[in-house]
Protein backbone atom coordinates (compact mmCIF):
# COMPACT_ATOMS: atom_id res chain seq x y z
CA UNK A 1 0.00 0.00 0.00
CA UNK A 2 2.78 2.44 0.97
CA UNK A 3 4.67 1.53 -2.21
CA UNK A 4 1.59 2.31 -4.31
CA UNK A 5 1.17 5.76 -2.69
CA UNK A 6 4.87 6.50 -3.19
CA UNK A 7 4.74 5.62 -6.88
CA UNK A 8 1.61 7.74 -7.34
CA UNK A 9 3.24 10.80 -5.73
CA UNK A 10 6.40 10.32 -7.75
CA UNK A 11 4.30 10.22 -10.91
CA UNK A 12 2.63 13.50 -10.02
CA UNK A 13 6.01 15.17 -9.45
CA UNK A 14 7.35 13.92 -12.77
CA UNK A 15 4.22 15.13 -14.56
CA UNK A 16 4.49 18.56 -12.96
CA UNK A 17 8.15 18.77 -13.91
CA UNK A 18 7.34 17.80 -17.49
CA UNK A 19 4.59 20.42 -17.74
CA UNK A 20 6.96 23.07 -16.42
CA UNK A 21 9.56 22.04 -18.98
CA UNK A 22 7.00 22.30 -21.76
CA UNK A 23 6.00 25.80 -20.64
CA UNK A 24 9.59 27.08 -20.58
CA UNK A 25 10.29 29.46 -23.47
CA UNK A 26 13.37 29.92 -25.59
CA UNK A 27 14.41 33.39 -26.69
CA UNK A 28 16.29 34.40 -29.82
CA UNK A 29 17.85 37.82 -30.39
CA UNK A 30 20.61 39.50 -32.33
CA UNK A 31 23.17 41.66 -30.52
CA UNK A 32 24.69 44.90 -31.75
CA UNK A 33 27.47 42.98 -33.50
CA UNK A 34 24.96 40.96 -35.51
CA UNK A 35 25.47 37.72 -33.58
CA UNK A 36 22.34 35.60 -33.00
CA UNK A 37 21.77 34.27 -29.47
CA UNK A 38 19.46 31.58 -28.07
CA UNK A 39 18.68 31.26 -24.36
CA UNK A 40 15.91 30.40 -21.93
CA UNK A 41 16.36 33.84 -20.35
CA UNK A 42 17.21 37.33 -21.61
CA UNK A 43 20.30 38.88 -20.01
CA UNK A 44 20.10 42.49 -18.78
CA UNK A 45 22.35 43.79 -21.57
CA UNK A 46 19.94 42.43 -24.20
CA UNK A 47 16.64 43.40 -22.56
CA UNK A 48 16.15 46.34 -24.96
CA UNK A 49 16.86 44.25 -28.08
CA UNK A 50 14.14 42.93 -30.34
CA UNK A 51 13.62 39.22 -29.68
CA UNK A 52 11.50 36.26 -30.66
CA UNK A 53 9.89 33.78 -28.29
CA UNK A 54 10.18 30.14 -29.40
CA UNK A 55 8.36 27.05 -28.17
CA UNK A 56 9.95 23.65 -27.47
CA UNK A 57 9.78 22.87 -31.19
CA UNK A 58 11.71 25.99 -32.15
CA UNK A 59 8.65 27.72 -33.63
CA UNK A 60 8.12 31.41 -33.07
CA UNK A 61 5.16 32.00 -30.77
CA UNK A 62 5.73 35.65 -29.90
CA UNK A 63 7.78 38.71 -30.72
CA UNK A 64 9.01 41.64 -28.64
CA UNK A 65 10.07 44.75 -30.51
CA UNK A 66 13.21 46.58 -29.48
CA UNK A 67 12.94 49.46 -27.03
CA UNK A 68 12.56 52.87 -28.64
CA UNK A 69 15.26 55.51 -28.31
CA UNK A 70 14.52 58.81 -26.59
CA UNK A 71 14.30 60.51 -30.00
CA UNK A 72 11.91 57.85 -31.30
CA UNK A 73 9.71 58.16 -28.21
CA UNK A 74 9.64 61.94 -28.64
CA UNK A 75 8.69 61.56 -32.31
CA UNK A 76 6.01 59.04 -31.38
CA UNK A 77 4.55 61.43 -28.80
CA UNK A 78 4.65 64.30 -31.29
CA UNK A 79 2.85 62.20 -33.90
CA UNK A 80 0.20 61.16 -31.39
CA UNK A 81 -0.33 64.77 -30.31
CA UNK A 82 -0.59 65.92 -33.93
CA UNK A 83 -3.14 63.21 -34.64
CA UNK A 84 -5.13 64.26 -31.54
CA UNK A 85 -5.13 67.89 -32.71
CA UNK A 86 -6.25 66.89 -36.20
CA UNK A 87 -9.01 64.72 -34.76
CA UNK A 88 -10.20 67.58 -32.56
CA UNK A 89 -10.11 69.97 -35.52
CA UNK A 90 -12.21 67.56 -37.58
CA UNK A 91 -14.74 67.22 -34.76
CA UNK A 92 -14.97 70.99 -34.33
CA UNK A 93 -15.36 71.47 -38.08
CA UNK A 94 -18.16 68.90 -38.15
CA UNK A 95 -19.95 70.77 -35.34
CA UNK A 96 -19.49 74.08 -37.14
CA UNK A 97 -20.86 72.59 -40.37
CA UNK A 98 -23.90 71.26 -38.57
CA UNK A 99 -24.48 74.64 -36.92
CA UNK A 100 -24.22 76.37 -40.32
CA UNK A 101 -26.74 74.04 -41.93
CA UNK A 102 -29.17 74.30 -39.03
CA UNK A 103 -28.90 78.11 -38.89
CA UNK A 104 -29.75 78.69 -42.57
CA UNK A 105 -32.34 76.56 -44.30
CA UNK A 106 -31.53 78.04 -47.71
CA UNK A 107 -28.71 79.98 -49.31
CA UNK A 108 -31.09 82.97 -49.57
CA UNK A 109 -31.33 83.08 -45.77
CA UNK A 110 -27.53 83.10 -45.58
CA UNK A 111 -27.35 85.94 -48.13
CA UNK A 112 -29.91 87.96 -46.17
CA UNK A 113 -27.97 87.59 -42.91
CA UNK A 114 -24.78 88.84 -44.53
CA UNK A 115 -26.57 91.73 -46.24
CA UNK A 116 -27.62 92.94 -42.79
CA UNK A 117 -24.00 92.83 -41.64
CA UNK A 118 -22.87 94.67 -44.77
CA UNK A 119 -25.50 97.37 -44.17
CA UNK A 120 -24.28 97.95 -40.61
CA UNK A 121 -20.65 98.22 -41.70
CA UNK A 122 -21.55 100.53 -44.56
CA UNK A 123 -23.45 102.81 -42.18
CA UNK A 124 -20.39 102.97 -39.94
CA UNK A 125 -18.20 103.74 -42.96
CA UNK A 126 -20.46 106.53 -44.16
CA UNK A 127 -20.52 108.06 -40.69
CA UNK A 128 -16.73 107.85 -40.52
CA UNK A 129 -16.37 109.51 -43.94
CA UNK A 130 -18.64 112.38 -42.97
CA UNK A 131 -16.77 112.83 -39.70
CA UNK A 132 -13.42 112.82 -41.48
CA UNK A 133 -14.57 115.44 -43.99
CA UNK A 134 -15.74 117.67 -41.17
CA UNK A 135 -12.49 117.32 -39.24
CA UNK A 136 -10.38 117.88 -42.34
CA UNK A 137 -12.32 121.07 -43.06
CA UNK A 138 -11.80 122.27 -39.48
CA UNK A 139 -8.08 121.61 -39.79
CA UNK A 140 -7.92 123.39 -43.14
CA UNK A 141 -9.69 126.44 -41.67
CA UNK A 142 -7.28 126.54 -38.72
CA UNK A 143 -4.27 126.25 -41.01
CA UNK A 144 -5.62 128.97 -43.27
CA UNK A 145 -6.14 131.25 -40.29
CA UNK A 146 -2.58 130.65 -39.08
CA UNK A 147 -1.19 131.23 -42.58
CA UNK A 148 -3.12 134.52 -42.83
CA UNK A 149 -1.61 135.73 -39.56
CA UNK A 150 1.87 134.83 -40.79
CA UNK A 151 1.34 136.72 -44.07
CA UNK A 152 0.43 139.77 -42.00
CA UNK A 153 3.56 139.26 -39.93
CA UNK A 154 1.43 138.65 -36.88
CA UNK A 155 2.30 136.02 -34.26
CA UNK A 156 0.30 132.81 -34.25
CA UNK A 157 -1.32 132.47 -30.82
CA UNK A 158 -0.41 129.47 -28.75
CA UNK A 159 -4.08 128.60 -28.50
CA UNK A 160 -4.33 128.43 -32.31
CA UNK A 161 -1.22 126.25 -32.51
CA UNK A 162 -2.71 123.92 -29.91
CA UNK A 163 -6.00 123.75 -31.82
CA UNK A 164 -4.14 122.87 -35.01
CA UNK A 165 -2.25 120.05 -33.30
CA UNK A 166 -5.46 118.74 -31.76
CA UNK A 167 -7.22 118.87 -35.13
CA UNK A 168 -4.35 117.00 -36.76
CA UNK A 169 -4.55 114.24 -34.15
CA UNK A 170 -8.30 113.98 -34.58
CA UNK A 171 -7.95 113.73 -38.36
CA UNK A 172 -5.32 111.00 -37.99
CA UNK A 173 -7.50 109.08 -35.55
CA UNK A 174 -10.53 109.39 -37.81
CA UNK A 175 -8.53 108.17 -40.80
CA UNK A 176 -7.32 105.20 -38.76
CA UNK A 177 -10.89 104.43 -37.70
CA UNK A 178 -12.06 104.63 -41.31
CA UNK A 179 -9.26 102.29 -42.43
CA UNK A 180 -10.24 99.83 -39.70
CA UNK A 181 -13.87 99.82 -40.78
CA UNK A 182 -12.86 99.37 -44.44
CA UNK A 183 -10.66 96.41 -43.46
CA UNK A 184 -13.58 94.99 -41.48
CA UNK A 185 -15.82 95.26 -44.53
CA UNK A 186 -13.21 93.51 -46.70
CA UNK A 187 -12.88 90.73 -44.11
CA UNK A 188 -16.66 90.22 -44.01
CA UNK A 189 -16.79 90.09 -47.81
CA UNK A 190 -14.04 87.44 -47.88
CA UNK A 191 -15.78 85.51 -45.10
CA UNK A 192 -19.09 85.70 -46.96
CA UNK A 193 -17.61 84.26 -50.15
CA UNK A 194 -15.90 81.47 -48.23
CA UNK A 195 -18.92 80.59 -46.06
CA UNK A 196 -21.34 80.73 -48.99
CA UNK A 197 -19.18 78.42 -51.08
CA UNK A 198 -18.81 76.01 -48.15
CA UNK A 199 -22.54 76.12 -47.43
CA UNK A 200 -23.38 75.24 -51.03
CA UNK A 201 -20.86 72.37 -50.94
CA UNK A 202 -22.44 71.00 -47.75
CA UNK A 203 -25.92 71.19 -49.23
CA UNK A 204 -24.71 69.47 -52.39
CA UNK A 205 -23.15 66.69 -50.30
CA UNK A 206 -26.45 66.26 -48.45
CA UNK A 207 -28.34 66.00 -51.73
CA UNK A 208 -25.83 63.47 -53.07
CA UNK A 209 -26.11 61.39 -49.89
CA UNK A 210 -29.91 61.39 -50.09
CA UNK A 211 -29.82 60.45 -53.77
CA UNK A 212 -27.41 57.60 -53.04
CA UNK A 213 -29.65 56.26 -50.29
CA UNK A 214 -32.69 55.99 -52.50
Amino acid sequence: MRRTVFLFCAGLLLAAGGAEAQQKKLYRWTDKDGKVHYSDHVPPEAIENARSELNEHGLEVGKVERALTAEERAAQRAAAEAEARQRKAREEQAKADQALLSSYGTVQELDRAYRERFDLVEQALESARVGLQSQEKSLADLLAHAAGLQRQNKPVPQSLTGSIELARRQVAQQREYLATREAEKAAIEAEYRRVREHYLALRAAEEAARAGGR
